[in-house]
């Protein structure tokens, strides 16, 4: 009798943990969705970006220039995801449901995002302010097509990696730097130069990847990314040579930076062995644009 009574419970036990198991994961992923889709975990991606930007500078993080990162991270994207509502209808149905239900809401979100990002770097730095046009103008140049029987800059293979990953370098390192340059103890030339460098291949190589989730859509599209012209395979080799390059920065930073490169350098060859063919697009966003979010974690946790 205990021992049937004993089974029972085990059983119960189990089935119960199971369910609860199985109902927290469903929970996490829609919540992860939610937030993926409706850029705010991309405005997170800008904050913890610039964080890192901050680090590997050398200057002490300003959690004012991080937010209004986030807010201008969250606006653009927003902005970028609505004008390629055709192409995610194939890539990310989910994403495309979402903002077609909610467009009106999401520009209005996305106006006083950027809106409140200006407004917090022009208190602080009336010039890193006006940086702030440039992730904006660079969205309506290489998103629409100003010049009739001229393609968009969109649609020209590159050249919306290098915008995208330019305008990327520009929050995280170019923005921090002249709110700060009233410091005297602000980095030097080499310094900033290598920062920039990292970070923008680091952005160059994450679009790539995310052209290849796309390139589905993008065949359907008739949009010319890398993936599209030489294959996956070919991409993944180009991506990894483009992220041994990081290994020149080591030189120019300081020991601890030395060691967060070279973490996120070998991060890097993983996600790009591993989303070199289509995956989950969910784990690209959490993978990918997650990556100095889980650094942060981590630096969190060592210190």
């Amino acid at each position: 009798m205990q021992k049937c009574i004993s089974l029972i419970i085990n059983r119960f036990f189990k089935s119960y943990f199971l369910k609860l198991s199985i109902d927290l994961f469903t929970f996490s992923r829609n919540l992860f969705l939610f937030l993926s889709v409706s850029s705010l975990f991309i405005g997170g991606a800008g904050f913890f970006n610039t964080y890192i930007g901050y680090l590997l500078l050398g200057i002490s993080p300003n959690i004012a220039v991080c937010s209004a990162a986030f807010l201008v991270s969250f606006s653009v994207y927003t902005l970028d995801k609505i004008t390629d509502l055709d192409k995610d209808v194939v890539s990310m149905p989910s994403r495309a449901q979402f903002l077609q239900r909610k467009k009106g809401l999401a520009i209005i979100l996305s106006s006083l995002a950027y809106l409140l990002s200006s407004i917090i770097l022009f208190v602080g730095e009336p010039i890193s302010s006006l940086l702030l046009l440039v992730p904006i103008a660079a969205n309506v140049v290489y998103g629409k097509k100003l010049i009739p029987g001229v393609p968009r800059l969109k649609d020209i293979p590159v050249m919306k990696n290098a915008i995208v990953a330019s305008s990327w370098a520009l929050v995280t390192v170019i923005i921090p730097i002249t709110y700060q340059s009233k410091l005297q103890s602000s980095p030097s030339f080499m310094v900033i130069f290598v920062v920039l460098y990292f970070m923008f291949i680091k952005m160059f190589i994450n679009t790539i990847l995310y052209d290849i989730r796309d390139e589905l859509g993008d065949r359907i599209n008739n949009v010319r990314t890398i993936p599209v012209l030489i294959g996956s395979k070919k991409t993944c080799k180009l991506l990894l040579a483009l992220n041994s390059t990081l290994f020149l920065v080591l030189p120019w930073l300081r020991d601890l930076n030395r060691l967060l490169v070279l973490a996120l350098v070998a991060y890097g060859y993983a996600y790009i062995l591993y989303f070199s063919q289509p995956r989950d697009p969910l784990a690209l966003d959490l993978c990918v644009d997650g990556e100095f979010m889980l650094v942060c974690l981590i630096l969190r946790g060592i210190f």
